[in-house]
């Protein structure tokens, strides 16, 4: 299994075509996605999931805060996480 973390509008456009070979599950902040892009996401096979509270990119603290339950949850997965 497969989960990236994205936190920017390029970060996805770079990562779009891996997510979709690699049928990773995303994680993203809440209205991060068109509802264009969750329908596509979706019709692909991709697993979307909004992180429970605002993780910010750029401070790695609230990006460990974030990864802890989901690595805990799925601890056989590769996480890829955008760094701002």
């Amino acid at each position: 299994m497969i989960i990236y973390f994205i936190f920017s509008q390029e970060g996805f456009e770079e990562a779009k075509s891996d997510i979709l070979a690699d049928k990773a599950t995303l994680w993203v902040n809440a209205d991060f996605l068109s509802d264009e892009h969750t329908v596509e996401l979706q019709q692909a096979g991709i697993n979307v999931h909004t992180f429970p509270e605002k993780v910010n990119g750029s401070n790695e603290k609230s990006i460990l805060q974030a990864l802890k339950p989901i690595e805990e949850k799925n601890p056989e997965a590769e996480i890829l996480i955008e760094y701002l």
